[in-house]
């Protein structure tokens, strides 16, 4: 089986908390999907106001968000109402089938608490983004997606946990990566 038909039928069988696969959400329009972290992690909630901040230019754009983590769906819903994204669709992977999927690895010590990392968690948490409980795999790095028509059309798989895409880029359709 190829990598492209395992990645369509990981995607066919990956349903969003609105019961749609991410598969067929793709048909309807480009998503940006984005594999979080636990939402403890300060770099986790990094994202979410990113994200959250960029709305508008990603969905004007053409482009839905679609938010992955690994907790429970009532969990993350609260999570992600705190920064104005409960009514984004999400799909819950607290067994990382779809980050291992798409290709995302656990991160080893230096991208999860190397200097780079340690200064860019100092300043998250001086911007106010405290860290929480763990709730999912602390050691899985993230990774965001641009889907379209079942299939992986960009994607950017983070470097350390601290790492911070641009989003609207990724998002775009028509932009190389």
């Amino acid at each position: 089986m190829s990598a492209s038909s395992t990645t369509a039928g990981l995607l066919g069988h990956t349903l969003t908390s609105r019961g749609e696969s991410l598969a067929a959400l793709s048909e309807k329009s480009p998503i940006l999907l984005v594999l979080l972290r636990h939402e403890g992690c300060t770099f986790c909630r990094n994202a979410m106001s990113d994200i959250a901040r960029l709305r508008r230019q990603i969905e004007g754009a053409g482009t839905r968000i679609v938010l992955g983590h690994m907790g429970t769906a009532e969990d993350f819903a609260a999570f992600a109402g705190r920064y104005g994204l409960a009514d984004i669709a999400a799909v819950a992977d607290p067994q990382c089938t779809l980050y291992k999927g798409l290709g995302l690895q656990r991160g080893r010590m230096l991208q999860l608490i190397g200097p780079r990392v340690l200064w860019a968690w100092f300043k998250s948490t001086v911007a106010g983004h405290l860290p929480g409980r763990i709730k999912g795999d602390p050691l899985q790095l993230p990774g965001a997606f641009l889907l379209h028509h079942g299939q992986v059309i960009k994607g950017h798989t983070y470097r350390d946990a601290s790492d911070r895409p641009d989003y609207v880029r990724l998002a775009t359709p028509l932009q190389a990566v």
